[in-house]
C-alpha cells in the first residue's frame, strides 16, 4: 500500500521533473515535451496568468479540449492555487452562462471549436452578461481570435512573483471544480482539493501498475474526473507519457494506440464498444496495450469480456464518482477475468467503504445489497455554495453516500446492481434497472437497453424496457420476455417494451433515465397517476 502524500499538484510535477527530467511527459501531433520542458512551460504559463491578474483562490473556467496549451494551463492554475473550473465543450451557450454564473467564475479561457461550435463567437459578449467574469482569454493551438486576448500576448510576472505565489498554495486548497452530469436536476459544482486530486492519481497509477515506461492514451475529455486522475495525474505520478490524440474519434484513437505505441487506454463502455464494432478494428496493431480502466456507466459482463479479449489487454473494472474525486473501487491486475467482468473490484487503498441499508442506514452483511458509502481523502470538499446539498451527500460522520447500489461478496469485491435514484418501486418491491438490463447483456440483437419506471394506477410504477436494436436486427417482444423470465423473478419482467432508435443522453454520454421515462409514458399514452419522486 502506497502512503498518502501531502503534496500539491505542482509539487508532484516538480518532483517528477526532478526524477525524470529527460523522460517524455507529453506528446501531441509529433511534438514531444520532456518533464523538464513541461515544468518550464508551466512556469512560463503561470507567470503570464499572474500578470493577467489571477491569484490563489480565483475560479478560472477552462472550456478546452485535451491539447498541450490546455495541459500547460491546468498545471499552471494548480501551481498558483487557482481553482480550475472545467467545462464540458459540448455545452450550448445558455448552459455555459448558467454554469459560469452559479460558480462565480472570475476568468474564462477557451480553446478551438469542438463539435461545430465556435467558442470565441459564443464567448464574445459574456462579460456584459456576467458581472463576476473579469476577462476572457483564447488559447487556440494555432493562435488567437479577433477581439480576444491570447495567452502569448500576455506579459509575464517575475520569477520571484511566481515563487511567492507558489509558496502560498497548500494541498488543502481547492484544485478543481467539476460538474455532475445533472441527469435529474441542474448540475452541481463539485469542489475537490489538490490533496485528493494528487492522491487519487497516485493510487490509480498504482492499481494500473504504471511506471515511467508507460504511455497513456487520452480517450476521455479533460473536463471529466476520470480523465484527470486516471490519465493526467496518474501519468505525472510515475513519470509516464501522456499521449494526446488529435480528437476522440474512434479511428483517431486506434491510430494513436497503434502509432503512438500506447500501453494504457482507459475509457467509458460506449467508446470501447464503438471502437470494437469498427469493421477495420482487426487491422490495427494494438499489441502495445497493457491495461486500462473501464468506468463511467453500467455495462454487462459480456461486454467487458468482449472488450478485454478484443483489445488483448488486462481490462480493469472500477467505480468512480465526481464527488469522490474519481475512482473509489478498482479491480486488481491479478484478478481473474470473472472477477474483473462481474464486479467493480475492491475499495481502493486508504478508502473506508461500507454497504448500508437504503432505509435504515445500518451496515449490510456480505451478500446483502444496499447503498455504497465511502469516507477518506477522496471525498469532495463540497458542492460550491450549496451547503444543503452537500449535507445530503456527506453525512455528519463524513461518509459520502454515493447513490450506487451494490453488495460485497466474500472476497471483498463489490457487485454493482443499480442506482438509488433509478430504483423502480413496483407495489413496494425495489427493482434495480441494471439487473434487468444485465440479464439481456448477451443478446446480440440488442445494441443497448434501459429499464425505467412508468406510472401505474395499481402498482405505483411499472417497468418499461426501452431497447435499441442492432442495425438490421429483428426482435420479438415475446422472445425478450421469455429470456428475462428464465433469469428474473416474475415481478421484474417488464410490462412494457419499447423499441427506439436511440436513448436520450447527457453531453458526457450518460443515459437520462428521467427523460427516457417521460418519453416512454408519452409513447405508451400513460397518464401520470403516480410518480416516484426519486425518478423526477
Amino acid at each position: 500500500m502506497l502512503p498518502l502524500e501531502n503534496l500539491t499538484v505542482s509539487q508532484l510535477l516538480r518532483r517528477t521533473a526532478a526524477r525524470f527530467p529527460a523522460r517524455p511527459a507529453l506528446e501531441y501531433q509529433a511534438h514531444m515535451w520532456t518533464y523538464q520542458a513541461l515544468d518550464a512551460q508551466v512556469d512560463q504559463t503561470a507567470r503570464r496568468l499572474l500578470a493577467w491578474g489571477i491569484r490563489r483562490g480565483a475560479r478560472v473556467g477552462l472550456w478546452c479540449e485535451a491539447e498541450p496549451n490546455a495541459i500547460f494551463l491546468l498545471y499552471a492554475l494548480f501551481r498558483i492555487g487557482a481553482a480550475a473550473t472545467l467545462l464540458n465543450t459540448s455545452l450550448q451557450r445558455t448552459e455555459l452562462v448558467e454554469l459560469l454564473r452559479c460558480t462565480d467564475v472570475d476568468y474564462l479561457i477557451i480553446s478551438d471549436g469542438y463539435k461545430g461550435q465556435y467558442f470565441p463567437e459564443i464567448c464574445r459578449n459574456l462579460i456584459q452578461e456576467l458581472p463576476c467574469l473579469q476577462s476572457v482569454l483564447s488559447i487556440g493551438q494555432d493562435g488567437g481570435y479577433d477581439g480576444l486576448p491570447t495567452l502569448d500576448c500576455l506579459m509575464e510576472a517575475s520569477e520571484q512573483a511566481l515563487l511567492l505565489a507558489e509558496a502560498e498554495v497548500t494541498a488543502q486548497d481547492i484544485g478543481t471544480i467539476l460538474y455532475t452530469s445533472g441527469t435529474t436536476s441542474s448540475p452541481k459544482a463539485v469542489m475537490s482539493t489538490q490533496y485528493s486530486r494528487v492522491n487519487s492519481g497516485i493510487q490509480q497509477a498504482h492499481d494500473l501498475g504504471a511506471t515511467e515506461t508507460d504511455r497513456f492514451c487520452v480517450a476521455i475529455p479533460m473536463f471529466h474526473c476520470f480523465c484527470l486522475s486516471v490519465n493526467l495525474i496518474a501519468a505525472c505520478a510515475v513519470g509516464a507519457c501522456l499521449y494526446l490524440p488529435e480528437n476522440r474519434k474512434t479511428s483517431t484513437l486506434l491510430k494513436a494506440v497503434s502509432v503512438g505505441k500506447c500501453t494504457i487506454l482507459s475509457s467509458v463502455p460506449t467508446l470501447f464498444h464503438a471502437i470494437l464494432c469498427r469493421p477495420d478494428f482487426q487491422q490495427w496493431d494494438l499489441s502495445s496495450l497493457r491495461t486500462g480502466f473501464i468506468g463511467g456507466s453500467f455495462y454487462p459482463p459480456e461486454l467487458f469480456r468482449q472488450i478485454n479479449d478484443g483489445f488483448g489487454f488486462t481490462l480493469l473494472s472500477s467505480l468512480g464518482q465526481t464527488e469522490a474525486t474519481a475512482g473509489l473501487t478498482a479491480a486488481s491486475l491479478d484478478d481473474p477475468l470473472e472477477t474483473r467482468a462481474e464486479t467493480v473490484g475492491h475499495f481502493m487503498d486508504h478508502v473506508e467503504g461500507k454497504i448500508v441499508h437504503i432505509e435504515t442506514g445500518e451496515p449490510q452483511p456480505v451478500g446483502s445489497p444496499g447503498e455504497i458509502c465511502v469516507r477518506g481523502y477522496l471525498v469532495m470538499a463540497g458542492y460550491y455554495h450549496q451547503p444543503d446539498a452537500t449535507a445530503q451527500a456527506i453525512d455528519a460522520d463524513g461518509w459520502l453516500h454515493t447513490g450506487d447500489i451494490g453488495y460485497l461478496d466474500g472476497n471483498g469485491n463489490i457487485h454493482l446492481t443499480g442506482r438509488l435514484k433509478e430504483l423502480i418501486i413496483r407495489g413496494g418491491e425495489n427493482i434495480s434497472p441494471a439487473e434487468i438490463e444485465m440479464a439481456l447483456g448477451d443478446c446480440p440483437e440488442i445494441k443497448e437497453c434501459k429499464a425505467v419506471g412508468v406510472s401505474d394506477r395499481h402498482y405505483g410504477e411499472e417497468i418499461c424496457l426501452c431497447i435499441v436494436p442492432q442495425n438490421g436486427a429483428t426482435i420479438q417482444k415475446a422472445a425478450v420476455c421469455f429470456k428475462l423470465a428464465q433469469r428474473l423473478a416474475e415481478f421484474k419482467i417488464p410490462k412494457y417494451i419499447l423499441f427506439l432508435e436511440a436513448l436520450p443522453r447527457t453531453t458526457t454520454g450518460k443515459i437520462r433515465p428521467a427523460e427516457l421515462s417521460k418519453l416512454a409514458q408519452k409513447y405508451l399514452n400513460i397518464p401520470s397517476y403516480y410518480s416516484n419522486p426519486q425518478n423526477c
